[in-house]
Parts: structure tokens; sequence; C-alpha cells
């Protein structure tokens, strides 16, 4: 890929299912949003910001598999769990505090490599994979946003 044609749009599109579910269309692949039952939703599918952590876990996992060539590693397995803390008043419109998104994100991933990793290796490959994933990028980083409603 020449670095004229690197930029690549992504667009996701989606409607309301209901009251509180939305189906969101990421290319061929559905994707049900929903609030839990004590949220006001019917728990048709996950929250949009458990969406979030999902994404980040998928991300972690195709970035630790696209840079273990570049430090001649073979990855065999990988296994991520991420975690977040969030308060929902914001958003539910209950208080002005804290913020309406995660307070803070944290990420385990055990990567089972075929040979043994030297410490300094590990610590230059965690790095590597840390600023090389693009939703880590967006989580840790300001990212533009433009929302525009309009009416129907």
């Amino acid at each position: 890929m020449s670095d004229a044609n690197a930029t690549q749009r992504m667009v996701v599109r989606g409607e309301s299912d209901g009251e509180s579910a939305f189906v969101a269309r990421a290319r061929d692949h559905e994707l049900v949003m929903d609030d839990p039952e004590p949220m006001g939703g019917d728990d048709a599918g996950a929250m949009p910001i458990e969406y979030l952590l999902a994404a980040w876990s998928g991300c972690l996992d195709a970035t630790v598999r696209a840079v273990a060539p570049d430090f001649d590693l073979d990855v065999e397995g990988v296994a991520v769990e991420v975690a977040g803390e969030f308060d929902p008043r914001k958003h539910l419109g209950h208080a002005e505090e804290p913020r309406a998104g995660y307070q803070g994100v944290e990420a385990s991933v055990d990567v089972d490599f075929a040979g043994d990793v030297a410490d300094d290796t590990l610590a230059e490959f965690t790095a590597a994979v840390e600023e090389r994933c693009p939703v880590s990028d967006n989580l840790a980083n300001e990212t533009a946003t433009d929302v525009t409603l309009q009416r129907e």
C-alpha cells in the first residue's frame, strides 16, 4: 500500500430497533446494542460502551499478531481481558459529574509465545503493541468528533 492510499474511511450505519435497542452495520456485520434492564433497556445486546472494550480487546489481539513478526516472535495464542470504571449518572441525566465515559481502562494481554522471550524484548514488544493499536490510540489521545443532529 502506498502512502497516498493509506487512509481508509470506516463507516458504520445503524437504526433504532424498538425503544432501547440499536442495530448497527459495519460492512456485512451486524452489531446489536442495548442497555441492561436496570438502565431501562431490554438487554438485547451489549451496551455501546461495552463494545468499546470489545473493540479494544480485539484490536490488541490483532496488533499483537501484526507486531510479533517485527520482533521475530511466534505467537501461538492470545487472551485479552479489558475493564473500565463507568458511572452512568451523567449519561442518564442524573448528575453533571463525573464524565460520561470511562474513568479509566486497563488491559491484560496474555500471549502464548512459541519460545522464550527475554524481559527487555517483552517490554519493547508491549510498548510497540500499545503504540500501534488503533483503538489504544483512540482511547489514549483526544480524537476530534463532529456530531450533527437532523430531523426526519
